[in-house]
């Protein structure tokens, strides 16, 4: 069939648009889909990566900070005994005892329980002079005036309520009044504070050789490991798990 001018380029024009809307469907219209979900996923990057960068900062000096939260941490818990048992406290208090001179008829512990202070100052006890308090007096009333309470160091003090394992001790004791102060000072002045007499009394305090009821609490604290040590323990056996993994599985491979 011959074909005149007019249907010519009436097919040729059915033909372009059949082509155009072909390549539109199959080629143009995925790609641009393609570019849109690039799109989308690069702006996901972008957040993530902002993320990221806010996760960098924050952790910035982490490591720092970790080392002093512990070492604030390990000064509180050296005030304290490490955790005992009731044969350990008996010993202790039989040594404090014997040092002062001091006989107990009984010693009577208590089960394993706890005690609740009220707060908890890790700040060293310094010797102090008249002039050295009133400084330090007149130091505590400027940052009471401004709503801060502050160590020695400038630290904010570690407040309470705190609950820590105890142990009661009750014992009748006899001595002199002189060896009863000695113990008494020794507890005061020993590298852990947290051995403290609650009760006390005495049946006749000008007597030679006194007798009197004694009550004291036992407050422990447990060490706590280095938070970067145990994270280093951690990275090491888990590494240590893979490469084992790796070698049994270099080792089935080859037997097969």
């Amino acid at each position: 069939m011959k074909l005149n001018y007019r249907d010519k380029v009436i097919l040729i024009t059915l033909l372009v648009i059949f082509v155009w809307v072909i390549g539109v469907m199959f080629f143009i219209k995925p790609k641009f889909e393609e570019l849109d979900t690039a799109n989308k996923e690069f702006d996901q990057k972008v957040l993530d990566l902002n993320a990221k960068k806010e996760e960098i900062a924050a952790d910035e000096g982490l490591e720092d900070r970790v080392k002093e939260a512990y070492k604030n941490v390990t000064n509180i818990a050296n005030n304290f005994y490490a955790k005992m048992t009731t044969d350990d406290v008996s010993e202790l208090i039989d040594t404090k005892l014997d040092e002062a001179k001091i006989t107990n008829d009984r010693l009577d512990i208590s089960q394993y329980g706890s005690a609740t202070l009220a707060f908890i100052n890790g700040t060293p006890v310094e010797a102090q002079t008249d002039i050295d308090r009133i400084a330090n007096a007149d130091a505590a009333a400027q940052a009471a005036e401004g709503g801060v309470v502050e160590t020695s160091e400038g630290q904010e003090e570690v407040k309470g309520p705190v609950v820590v394992p105890a142990y009661t001790v009750d014992l009748g004791f006899s001595c002199k009044l002189d060896d009863l102060k000695t113990f008494l000072e020794n507890l005061r002045t020993n590298n852990e504070k947290s051995l403290v007499v609650t009760e006390c009394s005495i049946a006749d305090v000008k007597a030679d050789t006194i007798t009197g009821e004694m009550t004291l609490v036992l407050m422990m604290m447990p060490r706590m490991q280095n938070p970067l040590e145990k994270d280093a323990e951690a990275k090491s056996a888990d590494k240590t798990s893979t490469d084992e993994s790796a070698t049994e599985s270099e080792e089935e491979s080859a037997a097969s």
